[in-house]
């Protein structure tokens, strides 16, 4: 067909998007099952005004592609070298193997729960949104194995890149067990407003706009452009959870707000400790712009209860327990982290007095129940030999959470929030009241999964804290996370012997 007997882009583009037909033979339920489509299960009608302001086409989503992966090429050809990132400051890494571990591998299940979508999803639209949106999340996957497979010979813990999510380690347990259920057990509905909505519309700024931000500034233009390319992405295919979540809204809104409820506090759980590490502790002072509760404030806050206003939901019901949890909730993990560092695939490090005094300028209502906390990782330090990891590190195992799987680190230094139920004769320990709720609205959900406390207590990981590293965990001793320094500091004074 020539350019000029050819049809406009809006004379056909709304008739590609609404391809759905009447079913003459067969029902709807059994084409669109509610165990795969979601629920609450609604006549094909109920659906009909879905759409999305994108209105992605094919030819449009291929030719946005190819520019995109053209740009990320030429970039990674000139700045993707291991010179190149030798030249970044070390706790910046330390930031990239986080990061780098615990999103591609995510990525890829999310390319499951995209294709069940466009299957399952009850709109035409929908699915075709879906199909770009698990392209995209392939992408998502393919592009930092790329990345940082070449850095696996000189830095073995860039492995952690693939190895992660094929690990028990302890933070595999608890984001495996997320992601499994986010975006390879969800229906449909659930997967849309869990993963499109909540996740990608309301988080994945905190990672990939703030980092982003950051990268720059420290100077590693490659991730800056690794992170853009895949916003741009997730902004696009984000845009499907709006128009689920209202027509959910509309007909059953109770449930509408549990999964927002639900959805949103799991992955605040994960985004504190993925972001709030890097943003507060892993990247040098000089380069540091906003406080992760800075960044989470001005990125979701508004934005989000915004978002959940428009659709006629309200805030979730833990709100005041959100908020005080961004003054501790970060700090208290990552100084468990440190302190069990060697169970982990990244190095940490002991903030100084420069870095201690702009946490308290940040967070002035709290930080100083954390001073004493570092305070004795110093003074261990200084009683002991330099490089001596294991000198300065904890030898007992710790108790997570049964529904989120993460430390108990919940509340304050001096007040933890954890909380006990008993259900068919087992008591289950939840680090906070919004994960003992989720908990319970589906117990048969969670309560079959071990952790890892359940796991040595039945045998089948071991009690020994280097045997646990080595047989369950996958680390080896050039691998498992250390203090970035080895303890030495130009700050920190040794005692003289």
């Amino acid at each position: 067909m020539t350019k000029e007997r050819g049809v406009k882009r809006e004379e056909w583009a709304d008739l590609a998007r609404n391809l759905d037909w009447t079913l003459s033979y067969v029902e709807d339920k059994e084409v669109f099952p509610p165990e795969m489509s979601g629920s609450p299960w609604l006549p094909q009608t109920a659906w009909a005004g879905w759409d999305e302001p994108y209105r992605t086409t094919y030819p449009e989503y291929v030719a946005t592609q190819y520019e995109k992966e053209l740009s990320l090429a030429a970039v990674r050809e000139a700045l993707g070298g291991v010179d190149d990132f030798k030249k970044l400051p070390r706790t910046w890494l330390d930031a990239l193997k986080l990061h780098a571990a615990t999103l591609p591998l995510a990525e890829f299940a999310a390319v499951i729960g995209n294709l069940r979508a466009a299957r399952f999803g009850r709109h035409s639209a929908w699915r075709t949104t879906a199909t770009f949106g698990a392209l995209d999340e392939l992408r998502h996957t393919q592009i930092p194995l790329g990345v940082m497979h070449g850095l696996v010979r000189w830095d073995e813990q860039f492995d952690w890149t693939h190895r992660f999510y094929h690990s028990d380690n302890w933070v595999a347990i608890a984001a495996r067990h997320m992601m499994d259920e986010l975006l390879l057990g969800a229906n449909a509905v659930e997967f849309a407003i869990g993963t499109n909505f909540v996740f990608e519309t309301g988080f994945t700024n905190l990672q990939f706009v703030a980092l982003s931000s950051l990268a720059h500034d420290v100077g590693d233009r490659l991730f800056e452009a690794m992170v853009s390319s895949i916003q741009s992405d997730e902004a696009r295919h984000a845009q499907i959870g709006g128009p689920v979540l209202a027509t959910v809204a509309l007909h059953d809104k109770p449930y509408a707000q549990y999964l927002l409820d639900k959805w949103f506090w799991r992955s605040w759980m994960l985004f504190a400790i993925v972001t709030g590490f890097a943003m507060d502790y892993l990247t040098p002072l000089a380069h540091r712009r906003q406080s992760f509760k800075e960044f989470v404030e001005e990125w979701i806050l508004d934005q989000f209860l915004r978002s959940a206003a428009e659709y006629g939901l309200a805030r979730p019901w833990y709100w005041e327990t959100f908020i005080a949890a961004l003054d501790h909730y970060h700090h208290m993990v990552y100084a468990s982290a440190y302190t069990y560092r060697a169970s982990v695939w990244f190095n940490f490090v002991v903030p100084g007095p420069d870095e201690r005094a702009w946490l308290r300028e940040k967070y002035p209502t709290s930080w100083d129940a954390f001073d004493p906390v570092w305070d004795r990782i110093s003074d261990r330090w200084r009683a002991s030999d330099p490089g001596n990891d294991l000198a300065v590190h904890g030898t007992s195992i710790v108790a997570f959470c049964d529904l989120c799987q993460i430390v108990l680190c919940g509340g304050t230094p001096a007040r933890n929030t954890a909380e006990v139920i008993e259900r068919g004769g087992r008591k289950y320990v939840f680090c906070s009241a919004p994960c003992r709720w989720i908990f319970e609205r589906e117990p048969d959900r969670y309560e079959a999964h071990k952790g890892v406390v359940t796991r040595v207590l039945t045998g089948e990981m071991p009690a020994n804290l280097i045997a646990l590293l080595r047989r369950s965990f996958g680390l080896t001793q050039d691998s498992w996370g250390k203090d970035a320094f080895r303890g030495e500091y130009p700050w920190l004074k040794r005692e003289s012997r």
